[in-house]
């Protein structure tokens, strides 16, 4: 459905475009031209999207866990001042202790084994886990929740 038919409730008219000859040879002009332009159009549309999709692709990366993995989390302070508040946002912790995966609730979100402390849901997308590596020196403890932990 076009969103022109979506927003109306009928589809958009064609102009003269289901008539595949005229005696009149400025409107035969006009819909051979109209035609070359769609296609053009329509070509280069799928052009773009291609190249967009390629770009996209680059960047991208295939991350799956399996139950029982450890991975660490991600806490981004500055969208999550919820859960965390600190003095100097700049400087916390981006990724926190590594926690096991208990569940495969999608193909994009697990549920970890936080700590009974934690008070966030325990389901996240993937890309807030990262696969666990010996290597990172990350933050032991979740954020405080409270005034009080600054």
């Amino acid at each position: 459905m076009t969103p022109f038919q979506a927003l109306y409730g009928y589809p958009p008219s064609q102009l003269g475009m289901d008539a595949l000859e005229t005696p009149v040879a400025a409107v035969e002009q006009w819909l051979g031209d109209k035609k070359k332009w769609n296609d053009l159009l329509k070509e280069n549309f799928v052009k773009a999207q291609n190249r967009m999709k390629q770009f996209a692709d680059k960047v991208r990366s295939e991350r799956s866990f399996q139950v029982g993995d450890l991975v660490y989390l991600k806490l981004q302070p500055y969208k999550q001042t919820s859960v965390a508040i600190r003095r100097n946002l700049k400087l916390s912790s981006k990724y926190y202790e590594r926690y096991r995966v208990l569940q495969k609730v999608r193909n994009a979100a697990y549920t970890l084994e936080l700590p009974s402390s934690s008070l966030i849901h325990p389901t996240f997308h993937v890309s807030l886990l990262k696969p666990s590596t010996k290597i990172h020196e990350v933050s032991k403890e979740l954020p405080l929740t409270t005034t009080d932990g600054l």
